[in-house]
C-alpha cells in the first residue's frame, strides 16, 4: 500500500509534531493507524494514511453506512432515524443563514439532502465521489448530482450562496484546495456550512483509542473548533457561528462502546446522554459541531 507520510504538520507547517496515540479502523479492515498531533498548533491528523488513489478499500464494507440504505440491524435504523431528523434540523439552519437559495452538498452521499432541499425550493444539487451513490441518488430523487472533477470544471465562480459539507471535510486529500474553490464558487455573502466530528468532546475523552469518530484511516483530520478556525482563517474565511448536532453524542458514543465492550447499547446511551448535555450547554463541547463559515481576508503567503 502506498501511504502518505507527513513530516510537518498539514496545517501549520511546523516540524514540531510527534505520535499521539495508536487508533484501530474498527469498521472494516481492522488494521492499526497512528494520530500524530502538531506541538505547534494542536493539530491531529492520521499519520501514513493511504493515497487517496487506494483509499477506496476502507470504505467497501458491510459496518460502513453513509452511503447506504441498509436498515438492517439496530445501528443502522438508528443511523437512518437520526438521519431523517437531522434533515429537517440542517434545513432550519441553511434556510435561516443563507441569503439566496443556490446550494451545493458536497459528499452528498445518495442525495438525501440535496433532495430534501430541492424539495424546498432550493437549486439544489450535489457533488458526490461513490460512483454507486451518485446513480442510485439520480435515480431515486431524480437530482443532479456530479462527480467531484466538476468542482473544479464545472461550476463557475460565484454561482452558489450556500455549500455544505456534512461529515466530509474530515475525508478530503489536500483540504486547503478545495477550501479555495469552495471560496471561489461562493457569491460575496455566500456561507459554507461545515459539520466535523470534535475530538475535544467530552464522548472522545471517554472512550479513547475506542471512539467511533476517529474512523481511521477514513477520517485524515481530527479538528477541534480551534484548529478549525485556524484551517479557515487560513483559508481566507472565517468562522460565525457554531451549533452541536444533537444526535451525534448517542450514536457515536453506542459505536464506541461496541467498538470497546462487543455491545453496550444502554452504557453506550448513557454516555451519549452525557455528551448531550455538556454540547448543549456549549456547542464547542459537542460530539460534532457544524460551523458556519463566512469569506474573511485571505491571510498573507
Amino acid at each position: 500500500m502506498s501511504i502518505l507520510h507527513y513530516d510537518v504538520c498539514p496545517l501549520c507547517k511546523s516540524s514540531a509534531i510527534a505520535e499521539e496515540r495508536k487508533v484501530k479502523d474498527h469498521s472494516i479492515t481492522k488494521e492499526v493507524f497512528a494520530l500524530w498531533r502538531c506541538a505547534a498548533c494542536d493539530f491531529l491528523f492520521t499519520q501514513d494514511p493511504p493515497v487517496a488513489e487506494e483509499a477506496g478499500r476502507y470504505y467497501k464494507g458491510e459496518e460502513y453506512i453513509s452511503h447506504s440504505d441498509n436498515q438492517e440491524g439496530l445501528v443502522n435504523k438508528l443511523y437512518h432515524k437520526a438521519r431523517d431528523f437531522m434533515l429537517a434540523q440542517k434545513y432550519r439552519l441553511v434556510n435561516r443563514v443563507a441569503n439566496g437559495k443556490r446550494l451545493l452538498d458536497y459528499g452528498t452521499g445518495t442525495g438525501y439532502f440535496t433532495d430534501f432541499m430541492v424539495r424546498k425550493g432550493y437549486s439544489a444539487e450535489g457533488i458526490e465521489i461513490d460512483t454507486e451513490a451518485r446513480k442510485y441518488g439520480a435515480d431515486k430523487f431524480g437530482i443532479t448530482i456530479r462527480p467531484p472533477g466538476a468542482l473544479f470544471n464545472v461550476l463557475p465562480a460565484d454561482s452558489l450562496d450556500v455549500i455544505t459539507l456534512w461529515h466530509v471535510l474530515e475525508h478530503l486529500y489536500e483540504p486547503q484546495t478545495y477550501l479555495a474553490r469552495f471560496r471561489e464558487l461562493l457569491s460575496d455573502q455566500g456561507k459554507l456550512i461545515v459539520a466535523v466530528p470534535n475530538h475535544k468532546s467530552k464522548d472522545a475523552k471517554a472512550y479513547g483509542a475506542y471512539w467511533a469518530a476517529y474512523d481511521v484511516p477514513r477520517h485524515l483530520w481530527h479538528f477541534s473548533p480551534a484548529t478549525m478556525r485556524r484551517m479557515m482563517e487560513s483559508s481566507g474565511f472565517r468562522v460565525v457561528e457554531t451549533h452541536h448536532m444533537p444526535l451525534d453524542p448517542f450514536y457515536v458514543s453506542i459505536m464506541s462502546q461496541k467498538y470497546k465492550t462487543g455491545g453496550g447499547l444502554v452504557s453506550g446511551g448513557l454516555k451519549g446522554l452525557g455528551s448531550f448535555f455538556s454540547s448543549s450547554a456549549d456547542a464547542e463541547r459537542g460530539s460534532s459541531v457544524i460551523y458556519v463559515i463566512e469569506k474573511g481576508d485571505l491571510s498573507p503567503a
